[in-house]
C-alpha cells in the first residue's frame, strides 16, 4: 500500500470543524527515532528510516521517477518488514536490524516524543500531532489515505485537498515535524536535503 498524506496547519476553529462528526480512533504517545549516517546518505536520497517505539519503518518515494522533495506532498511507500528494510539499504543480513544499522554507520540523529489524536472522517484519517524535541515543540495536522498503486496517488491528493478546503484550511504544505526540527537544530543536514532535491529536479 502507498500512503498519501497532506500536512496542514490549522487554527483551533478549523480543527474543531474538521473533527465535528468524526470518529476518534485513538489517542497515543510514542517516540520517533530517525536514523542516518554522518553524510546523510539516506535522507538525501529520499529514504526516511525511523523506529517508532520498537518498530522500524522505512519510507521512500512512490513517485514514478522515485524523486523526493522535502517541501512537497510526496506519496510514500512504507516498508515495515525488518529484513526487507535491510535488503533495501544494502545491509549485511543479520537477525537484528539495529546491529546491522550500527555496523553500517547509521545512528539516531533525531529523537522526539509525540502525542497523537487520530480520527476518521469521510474515509480519511486525520492526525493531530504534538511533537517535543528536547523542549522544542511543534504541532501539525496530517490528513491521509491509502491507495494500492502509484497511478492512484494523484487522484488521492486531489481528494485530500478538496476535503480540507471544505473547512477553509489552506492546502499549502505545512512543514513536517522532522523537517522542522532538522531546519532549526541541524541546518547543515537540512540544506543537504534541499540541495539533493534540487539536483534531482
Amino acid at each position: 500500500m502507498i500512503e498519501v498524506e497532506i500536512k496542514v496547519k490549522v487554527t483551533e476553529e478549523q480543527a474543531r470543524r474538521l473533527i465535528e462528526g468524526a470518529q476518534q480512533i485513538k489517542q497515543v504517545q510514542f517516540v520517533d527515532e530517525y536514523y542516518d549516517s554522518a553524510d546523510f546518505r539516506l535522507t538525501i536520497n529520499g529514504l526516511w528510516l525511523r523506529k517508532r517505539d520498537t518498530k522500524f519503518e522505512l519510507k521512500m518515494p512512490a513517485t514514478h521517477d522515485g524523486s523526493f522533495h522535502i517541501g512537497k506532498n510526496i506519496p510514500m511507500h512504507e516498508v515495515t518488514d525488518e529484513h526487507e528494510i535491510g535488503h533495501i539499504l544494502g545491509l549485511t543480513a543479520q537477525d537484528c536490524l539495529s546491529e546491522a544499522l550500527a555496523g553500517a554507520g547509521y545512528t539516531v540523529l533525531y529523537r522526539f516524543a509525540n502525542t497523537r489524536q487520530a480520527y476518521i472522517k469521510d474515509g480519511f484519517t486525520i492526525d493531530f500531532d504534538r511533537a517535543d524535541y528536547e523542549g522544542l515543540v511543534y504541532c501539525l495536522c496530517e490528513v491521509e489515505m491509502l491507495v494500492e498503486s502509484v497511478e492512484q496517488t494523484e487522484q488521492a491528493l486531489n481528494l485530500l485537498y478538496a476535503f480540507v478546503k471544505q473547512y477553509g484550511i489552506s492546502t499549502d504544505r505545512a512543514e513536517g515535524k522532522l523537517g522542522y526540527f532538522m531546519r532549526v537544530t541541524n541546518p547543515i543536514h537540512y540544506q543537504a536535503v534541499i540541495n539533493s532535491a534540487k539536483h534531482q529536479a
